[in-house]
């Protein structure tokens, strides 16, 4: 595996740069996102609120119009005067109550008797004027509310106090205001002319009751304040997170760099150790072999599973001196205490291509049926299909050699991959490992169901011995009883361990 380029310090700098620049820029997206679809959710509540608000305060102005039209025409006695001035001091927002006819006012809860013209082009849709103040508080705003009868009516002055602080409560996070034709009013209650706004983007919300709409501007301050409000914690999170990856990074691409040599280093360390997964009698459930599989037990980062290192064991060629570093370890170990393995106990060992190119497997099974001659065991090799086995003059002479030790030759995961039919026709197997993945499905495929008992019918045929591996289920277990399997494997009978482990809870 050509990795050693990534071990350059310079690569792994600029790769860790590169990794904090794209955690980092990606932090930034994500945050900008998220905070910009959360400013435009409450600038849309804000919208709806703020019209919401209006038509209430303009709801008021019509109850109180409602309630003196029938003044409409009456001369602007006392009685008239206190029913205007009983309206201004009982419903909310209501600075004055005007009556007028024929385009002129004529009674005014504040002044009495009055004659001031009006003007029809002034209310946007006949009904609404903003007004930045009368003759009373010429700087104080409000909003005139027309309510025609005939050619008489009534004038509603509503107080722009509410109407601004409005607007002000709800521009949190966007600048409201309130426009009435030409006409509008900023949050500070200010009236301005025509339609210079902020830049920005902007949204608009029109009052189904009355002529008038809130806009709003979202200013890109707007956008830094709402980060800073409610992303305050991701803004400092994701810098610290984008130096941890360029860090680990870093970290990370220094151990990728030469990784056949950290494997040598391994070895000479003894660091890969055996672990064994039993193995059951497909009928009595009791154990009478183990499958070695190889861990690498590393001093900084743990178990590492074989998935993470077999594939480049065996394309540098390591794993021939692997193997036969577990098969010495386990000899060590089980060869004292022979004796105590039930009879005809088998060890299983995982090969593959790159033992199949010298003789020296066939010296390795040897010293291993020698360490048993106690209580002899079977030795059963298992041969994996992530490289394909050459047929030649070395191959043959290896099956032989190991046929008259008496090894059993094991097809394992079978059905997986492209050679396990050509191993059976050019090679004599004595085992059939049907794979876990079929088993694991037992049960919830009926595909795989079918598979099974097609892999089982094969076998019987060519009177091979059979082995079901990655059982995990009582189901699984149920549904293969009726074809009364010599071998069983899987979680459900035990785990891979230690041989420590092992000893004590198989054979003691």
């Amino acid at each position: 595996m050509a990795l050693n380029w990534l071990n350059r310090p310079h690569i792994r700098i600029c790769l860790s740069v590169l990794a904090f620049i794209v955690v980092a820029a990606l932090g930034i997206l994500a945050i900008s996102w998220q905070t910009s679809q959360g400013l435009r959710r409450d600038t849309r509540a804000s919208l709806q609120q703020s019209v919401r608000l209006v038509d209430m305060t303009l709801d008021n102005a019509a109850i109180a119009s409602g309630a003196v039209e029938h003044l409409i025409g009456q001369p602007c006695d006392p009685t008239t005067l206190q029913a205007l001035r009983w309206q201004v001091a009982r419903v909310p927002n209501i600075r004055t109550v005007n009556l007028y006819r024929q385009h002129t006012i004529y009674c005014t809860s504040l002044f009495g008797p009055r004659s001031d013209n009006i003007s029809n082009d002034r209310y946007t849709g006949g009904q609404l004027m903003l007004m930045s103040g009368n003759s009373v508080t010429p700087d104080h705003p409000l909003i005139a509310y027309r309510h025609d009868v005939n050619d008489s009516g009534i004038l509603i002055g509503v107080d722009g106090y509410f109407l601004h602080n409005i607007l002000r409560l709800l521009s949190t996070h966007a600048y409201l205001i309130l426009q009435v034709g030409d006409q509008w009013m900023d949050s500070q209650g200010k009236i301005h002319q025509g339609t210079d706004w902020p830049d920005g983007e902007r949204m608009a919300l029109t009052s189904q009751r009355y002529p008038y709409e809130v806009r709003l501007v979202i200013r890109k301050s707007d956008h830094w304040n709402y980060i800073f409000d409610y992303a305050s914690l991701s803004l400092v999170l994701f810098p610290l997170v984008s130096i941890f990856i360029a860090f680990m990074t870093y970290i990370l691409l220094g151990r990728f760099g030469n990784p056949t040599s950290a494997l040598k280093a391994a070895l000479e360390k003894k660091q890969f150790i055996p672990y064994l997964q039993p193995v059951v009698d497909g009928t009595t459930h009791e154990i009478t072999g183990a499958e070695v599989l190889m861990r690498w037990q590393h001093p900084q980062s743990g178990l590492i599973p074989p998935y993470q290192f077999i594939p480049l064991a065996e394309e540098s060629g390591l794993i021939v001196p692997m193997t036969r570093s577990i098969m010495a370890q386990v000899r060590e170990q089980f060869g004292p205490i022979a004796a105590q393995l039930p009879k005809n106990f088998h060890f299983g060992f995982n090969i593959c291509a790159g033992h199949f190119k010298d003789l020296t497997l066939a010296e390795d099974c040897k010293a291993f049926i020698d360490a048993f001659r106690e209580n002899p065991i079977n030795l059963v090799l298992e041969l994996t299909e992530r490289e394909l086995i050459e047929p030649g003059e070395v191959t043959h002479s290896l099956f032989r050699a190991l046929r008259r030790m008496g090894v059993l030759i094991a097809m394992d995961d079978f059905g997986t991959g492209h050679s396990s039919l050509a191993y059976l026709q050019k090679f004599h197997i004595d085992i059939l490992k049907i794979d876990q993945s079929f088993i694991g499905r037992i049960g919830t495929d009926a595909l795989a169901g079918h598979i099974v008992d097609n892999v089982i019918d094969l076998a019987k045929r060519l009177q091979m011995i059979i082995v079901a591996e990655g059982i995990e289920t009582q189901t699984q277990v149920n549904y293969l009883a009726p074809y009364r399997l010599e071998f069983l494997q899987g979680y459900f009978f035990g785990k891979p361990v230690a041989p420590d482990d092992f000893i004590d809870k198989w054979l003691t």
